[in-house]
């Protein structure tokens, strides 16, 4: 379906007063240029209710078939030509052709021209006929797929394409949408700008657009000039320092299509220089960075510059379905990278590796704010966890609660673990609360950071330290487990005197303690499969852990007319 344009009709209709003109169309009017004053009023009123014809076709939004395409005649597009009397709206030639370049153009937006009528558009364009009726419908017919076309791209542009709604119910993301006195700015801006340079304002604001929009541009020069990957086969063991093979001299070769490459040399020894380059290239593809080809290694060295370009794709889309508004300082997760970002006056003041959900028990996108931290924390194990993982190894061990510090409840009171006979219940009927108590060995680790969710998700410690040393990070049950809370703790609460000093002196009396946040901090939990590394400047890409993108690209691939 088609997405309800209530936004972008307001926008379009201040278009009128840029894209009409009194001046003479010289290369669509060169049949009416011959025709008297009168004749060609008629002409004009012909062409009108053409258009009137087309986009009164139904009372209900429905397609109509203009036999070359068809439209889409929601209320929204046939009240804008009601408005102008149904007029031509697209009568100067200046506007035809930004517009037909702003499709075109569409391609480097991750999007897809096909959807916006472009072969339709540039045909009826170019054609010119001598018959004054087939002219009237041609015109018309130019019009309003002109119309129809700025209409949908500009909302794919404001809002996306894909409906990330359709593919996580989850999805609490505020979409992007117009200011409040959009009219006064877009009259201004139409009054000194070209349609062009308009249309050039409904891109994202994210800084991370624009350097995907670089990269797509850069990958698909590429491509255009016969960049092809070729495919290195795995030899079914990895490839290491002191290693010598034609392979390896294969290896070199396939690294310099990379900006990273620092190998010089083309001969078939694996040497220091090799491992160096091949560390920054596992690095950029979030692959551990031993510097030792394995498969994981040579799968990424395969990915075509096709399913680059389609990835910086992906998440160009995902860029048009937040809002623009980003507050100076705020805390990103990104997911699919496993790290997390705390930002300050939009650069980043401090990282630390995360560990994210499992199959199954994927991480959520959501955003909120981090309201307070709590020390020492007691977990309550979550009910599908205690029935499904602890309660069939309390049915082994009687003993299991107390080996890990953790209590029994029954409707709030501490009963001994040893007077329950576990046999006797299931996941459908068990009555208790298993709560673990605050220390070293508590599964959240010595601290927690909360931010209202529906999600029960937050960040925290972990006693499992050895998973920050993989290069995949999934391992939790959803939420996110932080490397180094000590200092994720005093970045948030320094401000409030806890230096690692008094955070040391909180967690030694080992009871809970909550300390609020001055001004709760925006957190944004976000997933994405590629970025340009700030310093660097370098593209990075990850593996689609959870298997989003291709959804999402199927959608982006489509032709959205029906």
């Amino acid at each position: 379906m088609r997405t309800n344009y209530s936004i972008i009709f307001l926008l379009f209709t201040i278009f009128l007063g840029a894209c009409n003109s009194d001046k003479k169309d010289a290369s669509t009017f060169s049949i009416s240029d011959q025709l008297s004053e009168e004749k060609r009023a008629e002409f004009n009123m012909k062409v009108s209710q053409k258009i009137k014809e087309y986009t009164n076709s139904s009372h209900d939004s429905t397609h109509v078939s203009l036999e070359i395409d068809h439209i889409f005649v929601s209320d929204k597009l046939t009240k804008l030509y009601n408005d102008a009397d149904n007029r031509r709206l697209w009568s100067e030639e200046k506007n035809r052709e930004d517009l037909i370049s702003i499709i075109e153009g569409a391609y480097f937006e991750g999007l897809n021209p096909d959807d916006y009528h472009i072969q339709s558009i540039k045909q009826l364009y170019l054609e010119k006929n001598d018959d004054l009726e087939v002219e009237v419908a041609r015109l018309a017919k130019l019009d309003v797929l002109m119309s129809d076309a700025i209409m949908l791209y500009a909302f794919h542009m404001i809002q996306g394409k894909v409906n990330p709604e359709s593919l996580d119910p989850n999805w609490n993301y505020s979409r992007r949408d117009l200011p409040e006195d959009v009219e006064l700015k877009l009259i201004t801006l139409l009054d000194n700008k070209s349609l062009e340079s308009a249309l050039d304002n409904l891109r994202p604001t994210l800084p991370m657009y624009n350097r995907f929009r670089k990269w797509f541009v850069h990958y698909d020069s590429l491509k255009n000039n016969d960049g092809k990957v070729a495919q290195l086969e795995y030899p079914g063991e990895s490839l290491k320092v002191g290693d010598s093979s034609a392979l390896v001299a294969e290896l070199k070769n396939h690294l310099k299509n990379f900006d990273d490459s620092g190998v010089i040399n083309q001969d078939g020894i694996f040497d220091e220089n090799l491992e160096e380059t091949l560390i920054e290239f596992q690095t950029h593809f979030g692959l551990e960075a031993d510097g030792v080809a394995g498969k994981s290694t040579f799968d990424a060295l395969n990915i075509s510059i096709e399913d680059r370009i389609n990835m910086i794709r992906i998440n160009m889309e995902r860029c048009r379905w937040t809002e623009n508004f980003l507050t100076d300082d705020f805390l990103l997760v990104n997911i699919a990278d496993f790290h997390l970002y705390i930002f300050r006056n939009g650069v980043i003041d401090y990282t630390s590796r995360v560990v994210v959900g499992k199959e199954h028990h994927e991480t959520p996108i959501f955003n909120s704010k981090i309201q307070y931290v709590v020390f020492n924390p007691t977990w309550t194990i979550p009910y599908s966890i205690a029935t499904k993982e602890t309660l069939p190894k309390l049915k082994r061990d009687p003993g299991y609660l107390g080996k890990r510090n953790m209590t029994l409840l029954l409707n709030g009171k501490e009963i001994n673990p040893a007077s329950v006979d576990f046999s006797e219940y299931s996941v459908n009927n068990f009555p208790f609360t298993v709560r673990q108590e605050p220390g070293v060995y508590n599964a959240l680790g010595r601290m927690k950071f909360i931010f209202p969710n529906k999600y029960s998700v937050y960040l925290h410690d972990t006693p499992s330290k050895s998973y920050f040393n993989k290069s995949e990070r999934t391992f939790s049950h959803g939420c996110v487990r932080v490397q180094n809370p000590h200092l994720l703790a005093e970045e948030l609460l320094g401000n409030k005197g806890y230096d690692q000093k008094k955070i040391k002196e909180v967690l030694k009396t080992e009871k809970e303690t909550i300390v609020h946040l001055d001004n709760a901090m925006v957190v944004r939990l976000m997933y994405w499969t590629c970025y340009e590394e700030h310093d660097s400047g370098k593209m990075y890409f990850y593996k689609d852990v959870y298997n989003r993108d291709q959804k999402i690209l199927n959608e982006l691939l489509k032709n959205k007319q029906i």
